[in-house]
């Protein structure tokens, strides 16, 4: 099997660890609530590209590109959690690239919202 490429982006490195391991209820909640706009759009259209170049996975379910609106933010999460669901249901989240950070800071942490400060 070929080493996968190292790809820098914080907000897939964080939920390519915390996917399938925490739920997704936790993981939409601290993403939405560390990350700008910006970078989660920019993290949805890197994981779409790489979804799309992997060789044998069709009928990748429609992901918009832009999404508009005041809900944006939320839309974007979801579409990237439709991604990442569609790949681990069919075992190829594991021929994605690895995402990498740059450093730590740039993820958030989950004990708030696993209930660390009950």
């Amino acid at each position: 099997m070929a080493d996968r490429p190292l790809l820098l982006n914080s907000v897939l490195c964080f939920l390519t660890c915390k996917f399938g391991k925490v739920a997704i209820k936790h993981l939409r909640s601290a993403v939405l609530d560390f990350y700008s706009v910006e970078e989660l759009i920019s993290a949805k259209r890197l994981l779409l590209n790489n979804a799309r170049s992997l060789q044998s996975v069709d009928n990748i379910p429609h992901v918009p590109e832009r999404r508009e609106g005041e809900t944006r933010a939320i839309k974007v999460v979801d579409d990237i959690f439709v991604v990442y669901t569609f790949l681990d249901g069919n075992l190829k989240l594991a021929e994605l690239p690895k995402y990498v950070a740059d450093i730590p800071d740039a993820m958030p942490s989950l004990r708030l919202y696993e209930g660390d400060l009950l």
